[in-house]
């Protein structure tokens, strides 16, 4: 198991691409700090990750709220006494014009796909440093490599969280490495809900990328963008 001993935060861990992430990170070993809104959702993925042998913490978070976030990684440094990976899963979408797209929809989508990643990253990203080393994985999309119509305000969050992610590495260096990931369709209740055709992938496969690059011996450097197709993965 090469993560054993680790700890990893992972949101939006409730379902979908998260919980899978959750377990494929727990059956290399690491211990799991599970958030998301949903207590029940949470709840049952600790469930998972304990049948895998791995000790999980669930923490009920709205990663829109500063508090929450703060809490939820102070509540991982308690039990665990480290944090070793945080993937930023955590997103939500609304399949609309934009030009029908409320501001409160908006800022839901760019609150929860942006700034939540921003609060993970800097309450997290102290106790990273203080080890040297360790991982962060964002989650944004192939609508954030080329724009979707009626997503367009998805989109620009996606293209964002690339953004951050080069700029993040470019300002850590060192071991403390920073990729994003960008899966095409995945079967989820959040796809499903927006739009009628079948999914390209399943949650195990944007799982499978992002354990690949928790492992030590991954080679790609920091700030890389990893698109996740159903056909051969592309690095750019």
């Amino acid at each position: 198991m090469k993560l054993m001993g680790q700890t990893a935060v992972v949101t939006g861990g409730g379902k979908g691409i998260g919980r899978a992430i959750c377990l494929a990170l727990a059956r290399e070993g690491a211990d799991i700090v599970i958030a998301a809104r949903t207590e029940k959702d949470i709840r049952e993925t600790a469930r998972m990750v304990e049948k895998e042998g791995r000790k999980a913490l669930p923490v009920s978070t709205d990663i829109r709220v500063e508090e929450d976030v703060e809490n939820m990684i102070s509540e991982a440094v308690d039990a665990f006494g480290r944090i070793d990976i945080l993937v930023n899963n955590a997103g939500v979408a609304y399949r609309k014009y934009m030009v029908e797209t409320s501001t409160e929809e908006y800022d839901n989508i760019m609150d929860t796909n942006l700034k939540g990643m921003f609060f993970c990253t800097k309450y997290a990203l102290p106790y990273l440093l203080k080890r040297g080393e360790g991982r962060i994985i964002n989650i944004s999309s192939g609508a954030g490599k080329h724009g979707i119509p009626k997503l367009s305000i998805y989109s620009a969050s996606k293209f964002a969280v690339i953004g951050f992610t080069e700029s993040i590495a470019y300002e850590i260096g060192g071991g403390v490495r920073v990729y994003a990931v960008c899966p095409s369709s995945v079967d989820t209740d959040m796809y499903r809900s927006l739009h009628s055709d079948k999914p390209a992938l399943k949650p195990e496969d944007v799982s499978r990328k992002v354990l690949e690059l928790c492992l030590p011996k991954n080679p790609l450097p920091s700030g890389s963008t990893v698109e996740v197709y159903r056909s051969p993965v592309r690095v750019v």
